[in-house]
This record gives structure tokens, sequence and C-alpha cells, in this order.
């Protein structure tokens, strides 16, 4: 379950991870104590202690960023080039590889990819237990500043896994483009994040298993602008994103995915748990709309629509922060796990959208009483 909580003056909120599908799997969620899956269950952070605080000042979305040294086309340079690759025509800002959380996120997919083998867990999850093989820390937080991550850094995951049935393929795409078709995943990986980390754990093929399974794991890092760092034994930070700090764009723009002109999107939605609709069996493809929330700003909705090429409206929830109901339009839904940020809205449509159809989605509403609007148009693929 995402959560929300105050630490001092900074806001922050728990990053996401979610469970399985046909093509990728997705972990059960993980910050603030709940979904764990590891072993004899979610093991109790240890006490830490606060480092000092970092520069006062947030960065702007970085348009580019150092080469990583990943290994070309390697399913973490996949992911790497993937996340960043659509975090850029967002405008959110590119991260940077961090080998620190590099060695942190291997660790726990090492972990996943071992203990789901032998049967020790049942799903992807985002703790560990101390006494399964290949424990590093239980959540994110330890397991980074087990790996020499700096103490004001404040670390959130995502985790999911693609198997290949004709290896190599292409596992770290796979899992990347999942992430994007989602709504928990999505807000998570193009959030104000400045530094990513990304580890991937394969099988090994045989004569009578060809296919190849794989765990991703990417974790994500903000330091810059902070002001208050993470404390390792309230569980509530130990896999979260702040609100403040970080890359942050303009307070007057609205990001929305899918961007504009965006062709292949897919119709349908991934499936994640917590489940955003879990009353509608094939949602279609989520669209976000995100602003500038930085101290927590509430986004109201006036109105969020998305029709097709006849002039016809989706049918559609329009999902919010429980605190952005009183303010927003009748038709608003308030997000039935908390899992939503301040400053997020999703329109998600109540079946599949059309394949190779231009959809135009339009928005209005006001962030923190001022009003803001936007429309756009995206075109589905084949599937």
């Amino acid at each position: 379950m995402i959560t929300k909580t105050a630490h001092s003056t900074l806001l922050k909120t728990t990053v996401i991870a979610a469970a399985a599908s046909l093509a990728v799997l997705l972990a059960a969620c993980g910050g603030g104590g709940g979904g764990s899956s590891a072993g004899s269950g979610a093991t109790t952070p240890a006490s830490g202690t606060s480092g000092a605080s970092a520069p006062a000042t947030a960065l702007p979305p970085q348009s580019s960023v150092p080469a990583a040294t990943y290994t070309s086309n390697s399913p973490a340079a996949q992911i790497f080039t993937t996340i960043n690759g659509y975090r850029q025509q967002l405008g959110v800002g590119q991260m940077r590889q961090d080998t620190v959380l590099d060695t942190a996120a291997l660790a726990h997919a090492n972990y996943e990819q071992a203990n789901l083998a032998s049967g020790a867990i049942t799903g992807y999850a985002h703790d560990e237990a101390s006494t399964l093989p290949g424990f590093t820390g239980a959540w994110p937080l330890q397991r980074a500043q087990a790996a020499g991550a700096p103490k004001n850094e404040w670390v959130g995951e995502v985790v999911g896994g693609a198997y290949e049935a004709n290896p190599p393929g292409t596992p770290g795409t796979d899992c990347a483009n999942e992430w994007l078709d989602t709504v928990y995943h999505l807000q998570g990986v193009t959030s104000n994040t400045e530094s990513m980390g990304v580890g991937v754990a394969s099988s090994t093929p045989t004569s009578t298993t060809p296919g190849v399974g794989s765990t991703c794991v990417l974790d994500m890092g903000t330091s810059t602008g902070v002001g208050a760092s993470p404390d390792t034994g309230n569980t509530a930070d130990t896999n979260t994103v702040p609100y403040a700090g970080g890359q942050q764009f303009a307070a007057n723009l609205i990001v929305h995915a899918p961007v504009s002109g965006e062709t292949g999107v897919l119709t349908a939605m991934h499936v994640e748990t917590p489940n955003p609709a879990p009353d509608v069996s094939v949602p279609g493809h989520p669209v976000m709309v995100r602003v500038n929330a930085q101290k927590g700003d509430t986004l109201t909705v006036s109105s969020f629509q998305l029709v097709d090429p006849n002039g016809a409206i989706v049918p559609a929830r329009i999902l919010v922060p429980q605190s952005a109901v009183s303010g927003s339009g009748a038709g608003v839904t308030a997000d039935p796990n908390n899992g939503l940020l301040n400053g997020v809205a999703f329109l998600l449509p109540l079946g599949s959208l059309k394949a190779n159809t231009t959809y135009t989605a339009t928005f209005s509403g006001s962030r923190d009483g001022t009003p803001m609007s936007t429309s756009w148009s995206f075109t589905t693929g084949a599937q």
C-alpha cells in the first residue's frame, strides 16, 4: 500500500510495486510495512540515524545524464534507456545512473529470483527476510545504505519480472513498458527522483526449460533539496520518494501520459496489485496527468475526458487522491488504495481501447486553486 506521512517538514510518499500478469509480473505493494511476502513476513526495520540534510534547492528536469556503464543492450541497459526516454518525453527529467543503487537493486533481484525458484517466497515483494539466502536488507532503504548510499538519500523501488520463451529477447524493455502501462507504477517511475540503479537476475535455460525468466528491480534515489533524511527505523521511510527535492518541473505545467502524439499505446492496462479498479475486468490504458506537488500541492479535477475519432466519450473512472475529492467535480472517485500522490489524477477507461485508433484527452482542474487545463492526442497500437 502506498502511504503518505510527514517527517519534520518533509512530505513524502511511498513508491508502489504490484502483481502478476501475462508477460511481466509486478511485485506486491511494499513500503509502509504492507504487502510482505518474503519468508516469515515483513522484517522489522532496524533502528538508524539520519544524516545531514541535502542542499536546499531542487534540480530542474535534466535533459541529459552521463552515459550509463551497463553492457550495451543488456536488460539493465534496456530499462535505463526505456525509462529515461519516456521521462524525457514527459518533461520530468532523466535519472542518472547510480552505481550504489545498481548494487542494491541487483542484490534484491538475485534474492527474489533465487527464493522464488526455491519456493521460499511466492511472489515479488520489496521486503526481505533475514532467514533467507541472499538477504541484504529488510527494505529498499536499508539495502541501499548497506551498499553505500548516503544517509540523506531517499529510495523508492519498483519490481517486476519478464519471461522470454525465445531468449535473449528484451526482458528489460518488457519490464519497463509494463510499468508504464499501470497506474501506481507509472506514477512511481515518473516522479521527481534523480538517480536510478537497475538490477536484473535471470534463470539459466536448459534443454527441458529453454525459456528464461527474469526479475527486474529499479531503485530510484532522491537527495538534492529534500531538506530531511529518511529514518531506517521508521518503516514508512523505507520505500519512499519525497514530494520535495529531486527534479522539479515548473509549477505552471501539466505533465501527462501518454505523451502528445504518442503511437503504439497499449489498449489495456497491465494488471497490478493493489488493483486501482478491482470491479473492472479489463481496464483500458491509464491516462495520467500530474502537476508539481513539491509542497504536497493538491490537484483537483473539474473535467477529464477521453474521446474517440467520432467524438464519442470513452466510459472511464477518474481516480484522485482522497485529499482531492473535495473541490473536484462530482464525477471523480477517491483512489480505493490511498496510493495516488498529491498532484496526480488518472483517467481509467472501463474497457480496452480500440486498436489503431487516435484518442483525444481533455483535462481541466486546479492546482491549489489555480486553474490549469490541457488537451492532447495519442494513438493506440494493434493491442
